[in-house]
């Protein structure tokens, strides 16, 4: 990072640090004439079900000062004299309780969360809401006990004890869930299209134009209040469930004023200090933006590039510089985070807002990654269709924020507007060497500069009352939208070959393959979701819960992909390319002057189905009942009916005399019944028995179903879509035993099974000597698995955590399409048959510090499916990764190490007992500071 760009940076921080604390100080002007009082807060709950209970008064015993709990049990009592004082709390059909002793300090905020006991059975039946603290452990865990349905989650309290920097990431703690490629949420050994993943209750939107990829390691850790994984279906979720449903949602009111400022660094052992290669950028490529230095040219907007002019014309306007190269250093990464929490108008109509700002800065190398391709293998010997060594170096910025504002207007209403914003950009240089089969006689060496920015905004308006007069009517109602973007501008890839015989090595320029070579690929996606979704819910007796509700969705999708690549004039008239060019650096000898001068022509290589367009409109609706008539017995029975209209259609993306013409690729309309069944009993107050039936589905993505054809390096497989395809529908089983020995512990067993009609696989077909990717229905699946969680504190400083799955799964290709893969019956693309995840977490209060440890792993898994070409299928082995952290805390500054991957694994693919792909990633160590306010 140049002097500029660093004292930019260093401009934006401080306004921004110095506009925060001058919004707290004025803040604290206005409260400094009640400093000298404090308060007391706290949380409602019933003590045997745990449920936050509206409306219960609690007051300071003797006195008129008091509140009532609202829609979420809590309460607040403000501007309390210091001192000693007795607590009531009372509520209809419970008994009347009274806490003695409690101390409210000078300023201080007393934290006071009291359990009352139902007086007696028969009573009217006590009026309560299913909410319970949910950014903790314990809170967490109390949810997970008394819902319906099978479910996993994740606290913000656990969350900081792992150093875990991103949603993606912390996944893998989660019991049946792996994260593949660092990206992908694989729930119950299920890929993307099969999970559900929402934040703030609407759906995440792609970034991806190849396949369904929810962006979630685009939103850190510190800005949600917890994730929840629901593993069985139930009626109010969206019919694409099977492997489980994500659902992140990021916090609310805050309990009090706080202001974080935060600093991280962090090293990697093969990457800091040491001479990186890189791709030269813009001007602004340090806060997440291209200037529109990488940017199409505008004579190329809408026109073909044809003329001999108008391609001099490109050439002169297009990026020129593609050289890679490698004098820059892979320094430590930056990370700063701002974050501000409070509560105004306590008194009257309490608005609470929380907001958070972060940025990062890293630097990235990869030195030597084994890339092959097997074509055939015997028991010693492997016949390869490429073989290449690949080193990347990355710049990766990360920018965002979160700003979410509440109301309530009354005790038993709520409103909310929820808003957050994260941008990725990763701009790397390659460089590849090697051999592959289509270039024999020699050593081909490409280069690759690429510019990839990923964006997602995401906006709710949310509304939640509740009406005790109308059978315990609750209604809630949220409208949501999100946009998700990812630019490519100008992937520049350059080809040379080697073809000489001797050590000395001596690359040319290849100016006559049109494939993987001297091209300009301009690519820009964009997905735009619009939702809405009203819930209702009533109890017209003490034992029966009906809960109905619609909803409506409209997903669109735009893809526009240019292709431009120079080869030599073949004109015979046309001046000869100069020889002693060939050898020279690519911006030298792919300068914009042997363009003009005719000596090169640059083709563009754009079809109609590099672009497409796709549309989904998607309504909903379900009716489901909760039936507690049966001693310790919990039963939800209900359905939902979707109707879903998906199309995908292309543009000719170049103009002509007829104007553009769209083009209808597919179009997929289906109406679907999904039935679901939750059963809850429980053994004891701590201990449940679960099972569950549903029937659910799986659709294809935009891209699967269009045309788009998609090849990332030489000797890469082709990715093409198949409009033919089907949806996927399932039948799941689910059993679970739970129990809940004390405050924030647990063990649970669970079996489960999923059959799958017309699952979709990915097939390799051979073309011209190498691999073709094509989408397919297969012919069936099954999976089944066991999972097993338990969370023990063994001592009052100590908590174990342990989770581990097992899974099996089996599917089965069509008739036609047998010849095409190396195995007929084979594991489902992704699943581990295992996976397992160890966490210890120790405090040590007298000296202010915690420490943990976490362990995680999993067994091997299809990355690629083998065909005539590849004699077995691809697999990611096993990779262990041991992370320690500790925090040590004084007074209100928190400093913080960590260091992952501790035993120094590598990351490796086989093949039929070959090695396709192999990287070590080395040792990161992490070092924070954090400052509260």
């Amino acid at each position: 990072m140049n002097t500029l760009k660093l004292t930019i940076l260093r401009k934006s921080a401080t306004i921004v640090f110095v506009a925060l604390f001058c919004f707290v100080s004025v803040g604290n002007a206005q409260m400094n004439n009640k400093a000298d009082n404090g308060k007391i807060v706290g949380k409602v709950v019933d003590a045997k079900t745990g449920e936050a209970i509206i409306g219960a008064n609690v007051s300071i015993t003797g006195t008129t000062k008091g509140a009532a709990t609202d829609l979420d049990g809590k309460y607040a009592i403000r501007d309390v004299a210091p001192g000693f004082y007795s607590i009531t709390v009372s509520y209809i059909s419970y008994a009347k309780k009274t806490i003695t002793g409690v101390e409210v300090g000078s300023g201080q905020k007393t934290k006071l969360n009291i359990t009352l006991q139902p007086e007696t059975i028969g009573l009217e039946e006590v009026k309560v809401t299913a909410r319970a603290s949910s950014n903790n452990e314990a809170g967490l865990l109390s949810i997970q006990r008394k819902a319906v349905a099978v479910q996993d989650g994740l606290s913000s309290e656990f969350l900081g004890k792992t150093g875990d920097g991103n949603v993606a990431s912390a996944m893998k703690r989660v019991t049946g869930v792996s994260l593949v490629n660092g990206n992908d949420v694989y729930v119950r050994g299920l890929g993307n299209r099969y999970s559900n993943i929402q934040l703030n209750g609407a759906q995440v939107p792609s970034t991806s134009p190849t396949e369904k990829e929810a962006p979630v390691d685009l939103v850190g850790s510190g800005l949600v209040d917890n994730v929840v994984v629901q593993k069985t279906f139930t009626p109010d979720q969206s019919g694409e469930f099977s492997g489980g449903s994500v659902q992140i949602t990021t916090s609310e009111f805050p309990d009090a004023e706080n202001l974080t400022l935060s600093y991280s660094t962090s090293l990697n052992t093969i990457s800091a200090f040491n001479d990186m290669l890189y791709s030269p950028g813009s001007a602004t490529d340090f806060i997440g933006f291209d200037s529109g230095k990488r940017a199409l040219p505008s004579m190329v907007k809408g026109d073909r590039l044809t003329t001999t002019k108008g391609q001099a014309r490109f050439a002169n306007q297009v990026h020129t510089d593609w050289t890679i190269r490698d004098s820059k250093k892979a320094l430590p990464s930056q990370k700063i985070g701002v974050s501000y929490a409070n509560q105004y108008n306590q008194d009257k109509m309490p608005i609470g807002l929380v907001a958070n700002f972060n940025y990062k800065y890293d630097r990235q190398y990869k030195p030597a990654e084994t890339l092959n391709q097997l074509q055939t293998a015997s028991e010693n010997t492997a016949s390869y269709i490429s073989k290449f060594e690949k080193s990347t170096g990355t710049e990766n910025v990360k920018l965002g924020g979160m700003m979410n504002l509440f109301i309530k207007p009354n005790d038993v209403t709520k409103i909310g507007f929820k808003n957050l914003y994260s941008n990725s950009l990763e701009n790397s240089g390659s460089i590849l060497t090697g051999s592959y089969y289509n270039y024999q006689n020699s050593t081909p060496r490409q280069t690759v500069s690429s510019f990839d920015r990923k964006a997602i905004f995401a906006t709710a308006i949310e509304f939640d009352t509740y009406i005790e007069r109308l059978y315990s009517s609750r209604i809630s109602a949220n409208i949501n939208y999100s946009r998700a973007e990812r630019d490519q501008p100008d992937r520049r890839t350059t080809l040379y070959n080697d073809r000489t015989t001797d050590d000395v090595v001596n690359y040319k320029i290849n100016l006559g393959s049109s494939e993987g070579g001297n091209t300009h690929y301009f690519a820009n996606q964009e997905d735009n979701n619009y939702s809405a979704e009203v819930d209702y819910e009533l109890k017209p007796f003490p034992f029966l819960k009906v809960k109905a509700g619609g909803s409506g969705m409209i997903k669109e999708r735009s893809f526009d992909a240019r292709r431009f690549t120079y080869v030599d004039n073949p004109d015979f008239s046309a001046p000869a390319y100069p020889e002693e060019d060939k050898n020279a650096d690519p911006s030298i000898a792919l300068r914009p002057e042997l363009v003009e001068n005719e000596v090169l022509e640059i083709r563009e290589n754009t079809v109609p189905d590099d672009s497409y367009i796709g549309d989904q409109t998607l309504w909903a609706g379900y009716l489901s009942t909760v039936w507690t008539a049966l001693k310790n017995t919990t039963l939800e029975v209900g359905a939902r009916v979707e109707i879903s209209d998906q199309e995908v259609s292309y543009e000719e993306p170049i103009s002509n005399s007829s104007g553009e013409q769209l083009v209808q690729i597919s179009n997929v309309e289906n109406t679907d019944f999904l039935p679901a069944v939750n059963l809850s009993y429980s053994l004891s107050d701590k201990t449940n028995l679960r099972g569950a039936f549903s029937q659910t589905l799986a659709r294809p993505d935009f891209r699967e179903i269009s045309n788009f054809s998609f090849t990332d390096f030489i000797g890469g497989e082709k990715l093409i879509g198949n409009p033919k395809l089907k949806r996927t529908k399932i039948t799941n089983y689910d059993l679970r035993f739970e129990t809940y020995p004390d405050i924030g512990e647990l063990f649970a067993l669970s079996v489960f099974y999923k059959d799958f009609q017309n699952p979709i696989e990915k097939i390799y077909r051979p073309i011209f000597e190498r691999a073709e990717i094509k989408f397919v229905n297969g012919k069936e699946a099954q999976l089944y698995g066991l999972e097993v969680e338990g969370r023990k504190n063994v001592l009052p400083e100590l908590q174990l955590v342990a989770n581990a799955s097992f899974i099996f799964s089996e599917t089965t290709v069509k008739k036609k399409d047998v010849d095409r893969v190396a195995n007929e019956a084979r594991p489902m693309f992704g699943q581990s048959p295992y996976t397992v995840n160890f966490g210890a977490y120790y405090s040590i209060l007298e000296w202010n510090l915690d420490l943990s440890a976490n362990y995680n792993t999993f067994g091997k898994r299809i990355v690629t499916i083998g065909n005539s070409l590849h004699p077995d299928d691809e697999y990611e082995k096993p990779f262990h990764n041991l992370s320690l952290k500790a925090d040590y805390r004084a007074g209100s500054t928190t400093l913080s190490f960590s260091v992952s991957n501790l035993l120094n694994d590598t990351k490796t693919y086989e093949q039929g007992g070959f090695v396709t792909y192999k990287y070590k990633p080395g040792l990161t160590f992490d070092f924070g500071l954090k400052l509260s306010f």
